[in-house]
């Protein structure tokens, strides 16, 4: 096996587990030595982008709702918020169940498990504020035709119709497959766009929840009169956060780390060292 230390540098087709661990645990370190305020206004783009998931999906939906291929076809739809998101590298709570999460569980110090707190605070709070104004726009001004609206609540009442317990069942595979693609990234290449267009249909067509575009989702029934916000985000978005979080960090994360764990403890140890002293010397 290559020498983890080696691997700071450039992505290849053929990176160990090891390797792939290393890789994402940088850009999670990175991540918890960024200004409050840096992943604030980051995450709230990030909420105003993956909104258009549910616009897009929403307008396939009005074309095609008459095809018997018409749910396969709209779930296309449901990729261009994720594509939007993670080519800006912006902050998406869901992919930090598993990005920060790996050096943390590497070297849980308080330090790091408080800087993970922070991370998971902020992205998932300003994620909510991005999808509560973009629901807004689409349910007060003519930012999206009254078919496509329509079509928008549509959509968004299956999801709020979810009992607490199918949200969060609902709610694993999303964040398994979220923390499996940002594991992809680092070995993935010129084809990473189709992995992101892979893995977000296949979340759409299986029908499973995910906290932040299902938070649009049930904003905009809210903000159109269709429901009580308190009651559905206890209802709903809780159990599907509980669902994502438990996909992406216990399901995928730990069991990462666990398969890599002799190998690269001392590795990911000293990538905290490494952004200390540069933090220091800066």
């Amino acid at each position: 096996m290559n020498d983890p230390d080696i691997i700071m540098g450039g992505e290849s087709e053929s990176l160990t587990s090891p390797e792939i661990y290393v890789e994402v645990a940088r850009e999670g370190i990175e991540e918890m030595g960024r200004p409050s305020a840096s992943l604030f206004w980051s995450a709230i783009a990030a909420g105003f982008l993956i909104s258009f998931s549910l616009l897009l999906k929403a307008v396939l939906h009005h074309e095609t709702a008459d095809l018997p291929a018409g749910h396969a076809i709209e779930s296309l739809g449901y990729a261009i918020g994720f594509i939007l998101v993670i080519y800006c590298r912006l902050q998406l709570f869901t992919e930090n169940t598993i990005t920060p999460v790996l050096p943390t569980i590497a070297n849980p110090s308080a330090r790091n498990v408080g800087n993970l707190g922070r991370v998971w605070g902020i992205s998932l709070l300003a994620n909510f504020i991005g999808t509560a104004i973009m629901a807004l726009m689409f349910a007060k001004t003519p930012m999206v035709t009254p078919e496509t609206l329509q079509s928008m609540l549509s959509i968004s009442q299956e999801v709020a119709d979810l009992s607490f317990t199918e949200s969060l069942v609902k709610g694993l595979p999303s964040g398994l497959l979220i923390a499996a693609l940002v594991w992809m990234r680092p070995s993935s290449g010129e084809s990473f766009l189709g992995l992101i267009l892979l893995v977000t249909y296949v979340i759409a067509v299986g029908g499973f929840t995910h906290v932040v575009v299902g938070s649009c989702e049930i904003f905009l029934l809210a903000w159109t009169g269709q429901g009580s916000l308190g009651e559905m985000m206890l209802t709903n978005v809780l159990p599907t956060l509980i669902g994502n979080v438990i996909g992406g960090t216990v399901l995928f994360a730990l069991i990462a780390w666990a398969q890599i764990r002799r190998e690269l403890k001392a590795t990911v140890s000293r990538l905290h060292d490494e952004a200390d002293a540069g933090s220091r010397r800066m």
